[in-house]
């Protein structure tokens, strides 16, 4: 089977981790049939997602894959060792990046100590008093004529205040959810490291590329919610994916894109959107054993209070013949939703 496309699979899966997908374009290249690749990756992430603070995220992934048939691939990633500099209560990591959303109060720990003035629960903005006296405080009256007719007493109104918490965190949030403005204090949980989530996936390769048509492969994944949810690195839900890829070659160039739909869990405390996220790449060797890439992805925001993701990144594929392949990968964001830069080292060997 030819290694490029068999790395393109490898790689798009743990693109869901790391945020950056490096591709291969050494198109001579076999590996024995029924191969297992094992691809263990470092990557770092550090950006302020739109917040103004800096939130810096670091991974470490390994990515088994193994090819049943021809057409049939199988690849598990599994994330280890995870790591953030700083958490946050309106912080959540999806696909391995920082997230913000609208939380909620509830007995999450991560969430616990939220303070919020949801839509429905805001305080008036007058409140009537009566205007009455107290007893033996009265002003003595001016005498009326017998036909007089006393006015009765007219409220006063009182405009309250609503004092928030103090904050432990950087940001007082002032959003508009369902026609109506909440208020959300923010609160700094400090570092948080533990294991991230898993992701299964299996593709199946539609069709072969020759000189007409590209090689289109099609796939579907499901995220296994084996991250800690109560330090914020993962929402503690299923994600389910689904989506295709296409990849062709012409001369010394390839060409690779893919198109994934993510369909998110529903935690108690926040909202989730569905989202559509993209990626294209151009690769070219530059020397027999070595190839560089450009790359963009692409991605809708996952919140309604989050920013959608746009990078622009440069990749690179160094062979080791029989020894494996080291990957490395530099990205950079275009928007709010990205971090604003992100770096990956990696490294791939079939057995």
């Amino acid at each position: 089977m030819n290694l490029t496309k068999k790395t393109f699979r490898i790689l798009a899966t743990t693109a869901l981790l790391s945020g950056i997908t490096t591709n291969c374009a050494f198109a001579d290249l076999q590996s024995p049939a029924n191969a297992f690749t094992l691809s263990p990756q470092f990557s770092m992430d550090s950006g302020d997602y739109g917040s103004g603070d800096t939130i810096n995220t670091y991974a470490m992934s390994i990515t088994g894959s193994y090819d049943f048939s021809s057409r049939w691939n199988l690849s598990v990633s599994v994330v280890p060792y995870l790591h953030q500099n700083e958490t946050y209560t309106d912080v959540v990591l999806i696909g391995g990046q920082p997230v913000h959303h609208t939380d909620y109060i509830g007995g999450n720990p991560h969430h616990s100590d939220t303070q919020i003035q949801a839509p429905g629960l805001q305080a008036p903005t007058s409140i009537p008093i009566p205007n009455i006296s107290s007893p033996g405080s009265q002003t003595p009256s001016t005498p009326q004529p017998n036909n007089y007719i006393p006015t009765p007493p007219q409220p006063a109104t009182q405009t309250p205040s609503i004092n928030y918490p103090a904050s432990n965190g950087p940001n007082n949030l002032s959003r508009a959810v369902g026609g109506e403005t909440t208020e959300q204090v923010v609160k700094r949980h400090g570092s948080a490291s533990g294991i991230g989530d898993a992701f299964v996936n299996l593709s199946y390769k539609l069709f072969e590329e020759n000189d007409a048509i590209p090689e289109v492969s099609l796939h579907a994944g499901i995220k296994l919610p084996t991250a800690d949810e109560d330090k914020g690195l993962g929402t503690g839900e299923y994600d389910y994916q689904m989506g295709v890829g296409l990849g062709k070659g012409i001369g010394r160039w390839f060409l690779y894109g893919g198109l994934d739909y993510n369909i998110l869990g529903d935690p108690e405390y926040y909202d989730l959107d569905n989202y559509i996220s993209g990626y294209t790449s151009v690769s070219t060797g530059i020397f027999d054993n070595m190839e560089v890439s450009l790359q963009l992805s692409a991605a809708q925001a996952a919140t309604d209070v989050s920013d959608d993701s746009l990078s622009l990144g440069i990749g690179m594929n160094y062979l080791l013949e029989k020894y494996g392949m080291i990957t490395a990968g530099l990205q950079k964001g275009l928007t709010d939703g990205s971090p604003d830069y992100s770096i990956t080292v990696g490294y791939s060997i079939s057995f």
